[in-house]
């Protein structure tokens, strides 16, 4: 036996999320039905206004505003283009939403209806403006420093960020034939076969190369490699930091996270000793029970990554600093 959906049904499922809205214009009654999760895109309360397409587009910020979805426009032409546009709230607070809808005409062509929906697609647009800011401040960082992070998903090396294929000035398929040819061939063999067995036993890579750079100078690099594991403990890819050695790399995003996977429940055991914390403080303030570290400071390695994450969370925010040594080695200190 099928189930029987309804539209009506499917729809109230659909607007549980919060995410989307549906409205509804009879052009020859005149009539118009909002449903709740259109008045919650709008930042309204259901039913506090009448329902009506010419509020609805009012509200679309004036500098989105098209034409083609001008009331008239759309009794006249019986069009509604699919639009990305920004809502003005009444309260002055703004929601970028995905518009798509339909008319619906008479046989001889005549606009009968129109109906569509919004799609909230705010936390969508407001990511992507982070990942872009992040991106321009990234670049900005390597063009002063000449120093930079990447992801690399295998080894041996198949493709090479823009950046280090910026700094070495060499083609790629040169480098996919030999990685190491950067460093100067004095260090060349050392490097190369020191790299190759950590890469190959999925171990932290920490080298300190010179280089030779695309505008002819040399200099010598750190160079931190680190295996970044699932969930089940597979290898997911590496998480890279490159730079001048005597610049101290900013460790967040996948860097960070990558080092917060070698951390140990000794480093854990450290920082709380620091703190003079016992593991029921620990406890209470990463909102972990006491099983959990208990568990996490015998052997971090095997407890769930958000875990680990929250007790080193909860230990930055109380001073602690975990931070990589030469030897790739992680110290636990108070900060000042």
């Amino acid at each position: 036996m099928v189930a029987d959906f309804s539209s009506r049904e499917t729809l109230r499922l659909l607007e549980g999320f919060g995410l989307t809205g549906a409205w509804t214009w009879d052009f020859a009654e005149n009539a118009h039905v909002w449903s709740s999760g259109l008045y919650a895109i709008l930042g309204l309360a259901p039913g506090a206004i009448p329902a009506d397409y010419r509020l609805l587009y009012s509200l679309i910020h004036p500098e989105d505003c098209p034409s083609a979805m001008h009331p008239v426009q759309v009794v006249q032409h019986g069009l509604l283009p699919e639009q990305t546009l920004r809502i003005l709230r009444p309260d002055s607070t703004i929601r970028t939403v995905m518009s798509r809808g339909e008319v619906r005409a008479s046989p001889c062509g005549r606009p009968l209806s129109a109906h569509g929906v919004l799609i909230d697609v705010s936390d969508r647009e407001a990511l992507a403006r982070a990942h872009a800011a992040r991106r321009r401040q990234e670049r900005a960082i390597f063009e002063r420093m000449r120093a930079f992070t990447s992801t690399t998903a295998a080894y041996p090396f198949r493709s090479f960020s823009a950046e280090w294929l910026e700094l070495v000035g060499l083609p790629e398929p040169d480098l996919v034939a030999e990685p190491t040819l950067p460093i100067v061939p004095t260090e060349r063999r050392h490097w190369r076969d020191y790299c190759r067995e950590l890469y190959l036993t999925h171990n932290l890579v920490h080298s300190t190369p010179v280089l030779r750079l695309a505008n002819g100078e040399t200099a010598r690099y750190r160079m931190v490699m680190i295996p970044i594991r699932d969930a089940q403990g597979a290898l997911e890819c590496w998480t890279n930091y490159i730079g001048p050695i005597g610049h101290a790399p900013r460790v967040d995003g996948p860097l960070l996270e990558a080092l917060e996977q070698r951390i140990e429940g000794a480093h854990i055991r450290a920082a709380r000793a620091l703190l003079d914390w016992s593991m029921a403080d620990l406890s209470q303030a990463s909102g972990l029970s006491s099983s959990t570290i208990r568990r996490l400071e015998s052997d971090a390695a095997s407890s769930g990554p958000s875990s680990r994450h929250r007790a080193v969370t909860a230990l930055r925010a109380a001073g602690i600093a975990f931070s990589l040594l030469e030897g790739a080695n992680i110290v636990v200190g108070k900060a000042r």
